[in-house]
């Protein structure tokens, strides 16, 4: 009796464990269990399904090797313990696996008691004609969890494999350090990451160094405007300008889309090797980025420079870096140009090429970060003239703003010194107030049709295209991966880039309508410029203020436009909203309303007008 009660217990409680795991949903344990495994030069990777959670259904990324032939994979899940069968074929964990681009895999699984629990859809789709980097992270939760600028914490160790279009391994080392980068880009889920060799190596032909990072362009559409920049200040500018090069990015085997490889802007052999201690290296920086442990100075009308140095800074030569930029400033805002702390001109106080070089790049690309962030400045040893350089960040570009005035590519932008709302520290005082300076402004003129110019043309005719070739199945692949979700990460959005509501897995590409609205920009900031400095046309300058209450004021809506003195103004805004009346635009000095097509003859500051409506 008591063997039969005891057997009854355990058939019962083996009944239970039964019924227990197959209401328990072990889709999710065997998913992060599973990978496919294949050799290649050499290097063993492992690649992981990606699950798309509003289709239902996997995906599968392969790197552009196997665009054409596919492969044969090792089916790996951790443990053994799972039975799969694709496609009615069983599959048990070590054997082999032929996966091809475009095919789509019906995954079944199932475990212990003969329970079923898994019958879903794996897509496998494979890129083309871009090199790939696998990294492998102790705690990759750690990289993709950083949600906030303080969180972009360290992974102490990784390894990381780089394999060229064709699957050829390009390098294969131990990385002590891969941590997430950049600032509003670090809290996105796209994350961008900063990795690090002991030794220096070279990558995608650019030259050995320890430090690189990957750019994830998660607010550019387009995901080449900083590749775009970075090109043209290689092609146009003296110094040491970043390269940088399309790549695609696995994260312990899971695909994260698509990327730009580039060279970190620092100091050092193959990077900024003219700057050495006692040189400086300064940053332009926003005053709500400011952290405790960075050095900083801060002019006497507000400039806010981060002194960058892998060392302590003592408050000597923090005091001499303040002294510096002051005489400057000073230079920058005397009508004659002359500061009044030293004596000393402006062009003995700062390299007029450089800077001028530094204004172009702002000026053509458009970028709302003009001279308050990401604009880095040096001193080499034995000089104390201050240097502009490298240049650095061009996401937020090109009309891809949250700044309405730095959307009109037919305005001087980079010489409005109030960028920001009344009362923002974060201005645009340098710049604005070098091109203020008749010999700065003829070195700027003089650069633009000397050497930007016929460059800027060839990336508008050629260049632009170039790339939208090379990355536009990867740009699919990203799309795919980010879905919708990447749109909210954009500043701009073009009116044409619409995806698809039914369709197969291409219908979140978006590219076309992007790289066009890049090219428009580009394309029309240079008929101005051209007009400006080569035709030498006059232009009156129009300041258009938008103050009302429902318009976002955290961004300046004060428009700027240039306009042929004698024509036309084209294309001032007009605003319905419920509850207010838009009365127009009226000239503050004649107090006439201006309307839009109204004769410019002059200088002038039109400011909106609302009523309230009852």
């Amino acid at each position: 009796m008591r063997l039969l009660t005891a057997a009854s217990a355990g058939v019962i409680l083996m009944l239970a464990l039964a019924l227990s795991y197959g209401r328990t949903d072990h889709e999710k344990e065997l998913m992060e269990a599973l990978f496919f495994e294949c050799a290649l030069d050499g290097q063993s990777i492992a690649l992981q399904p990606w699950e798309d959670a509003e289709e239902g259904k996997y995906y599968l990324f392969l790197p552009s090797c196997f665009c054409e032939k596919g492969g044969e994979f090792i089916l790996r899940c951790a443990g053994g313990k799972y039975d799969f069968q694709i496609n009615g074929t069983s599959c048990r964990d070590g054997e082999a696996v032929l996966l091809r681009d475009g095919q789509e895999l019906r995954m079944e699984a199932g475990g212990p008691f003969g329970v079923r629990y898994m019958d879903k859809t794996l897509q496998v789709i494979a890129s083309k004609d871009l090199p790939a980097v696998l990294f492998w992270a102790q705690s990759p939760e750690g990289v993709l969890g950083v949600e906030e600028f303080a969180g972009k914490g360290y992974l102490e160790s990784g390894r990381m494999v780089m394999l060229d279009e064709a699957g050829k391994v390009l390098c294969a080392e131990k990385l002590p350090r891969l941590k997430v980068r950049g600032n509003l880009t670090a809290t996105l889920d796209k994350k961008p990451l900063t990795f690090s060799f002991d030794r220096p190596i070279g990558l995608l032909g650019m030259a050995p160094a320890r430090k690189w990072n990957l750019l994830a362009n998660a607010t550019d559409g387009a995901y080449m405007r900083n590749k775009i920049v970075l090109d043209l200040a290689n092609e146009s500018m003296g110094g040491y300008q970043p390269d940088g090069e399309f790549a695609e990015v696995y994260l312990n085997g899971v695909y994260q889309g698509l990327y730009l490889l580039t060279e970190a802007v620092e100091t050092g052999e193959n990077r900024m090797n003219d700057l050495a201690s006692p040189g400086w290296y300064l940053e332009m920086e926003l005053d709500f980025r400011m952290e405790e442990e960075t050095p900083y100075v801060i002019t006497d009308r507000g400039q806010i420079f981060a002194v960058v140095s892998d060392s302590y800074v003592p408050q000597e030569q923090k005091e001499q870096i303040r002294f510096l930029v002051n005489d400057i400033e000073s230079a920058l805002f005397a009508k004659d140009g002359v500061s009044l702390l030293s004596g000393k001109s402006l062009d003995q106080l700062i390299d007029l090429e450089s800077w001028a070089e530094a204004f172009l790049i702002q000026e053509i690309s458009g970028d709302h970060d003009t001279g308050i962030a990401s604009q880095f400045a040096y001193i080499p040893q034995g000089e104390s003239c201050l240097y502009a350089g490298p240049v650095w960040d061009f996401d937020g570009t090109m009309g891809n703003v949250n700044t309405p005035m730095f959307q009109n590519p037919r305005a001087l932008t980079a010489s409005i010194e109030q960028s920001r709302p009344s009362g923002n520290a974060n201005q645009n005082r340098w710049f604005a107030a070098m091109y203020r300076n008749p010999q700065f402004q003829k070195v700027v003129e003089e650069k633009y049709g000397e050497v930007f110019r016929e460059n800027l043309e060839r990336l508008i005719s050629e260049g632009i295209a170039l790339y939208a070739a090379g990355i536009e199945r990867s740009a699919m692949l990203d799309a795919l991966r980010w879905h919708e979700e990447r749109f909210s990460w954009m500043f701009t959005i073009p009116q044409n880039a619409l995806v698809r509501e039914e369709g197969d897995w291409t219908r979140f590409d978006t590219l076309d309508a992007h790289v066009s609205f890049v090219r428009d920009f580009l394309a029309s900031k240079k008929d101005f410029l051209d007009s400006l400095w080569v035709e030498k046309r006059d232009y009156c300058v129009v300041e258009v203020r938008n103050d009302a209450p429902f318009l976002n004021q955290d961004y300046n809506q004060t428009l700027y436009y240039w306009v042929p003195r004698g024509e036309p103004i084209e294309g001032l805004p007009g605003y319905e909203q419920e509850g207010y009346r838009f009365l127009g635009y009226r000239d503050r000095d004649t107090g006439q309303i201006v309307s839009d097509g109204a004769v410019i003859g002059k200088d002038c500051i039109l400011e909106a007008e609302w009523e309230i409506e009852q």
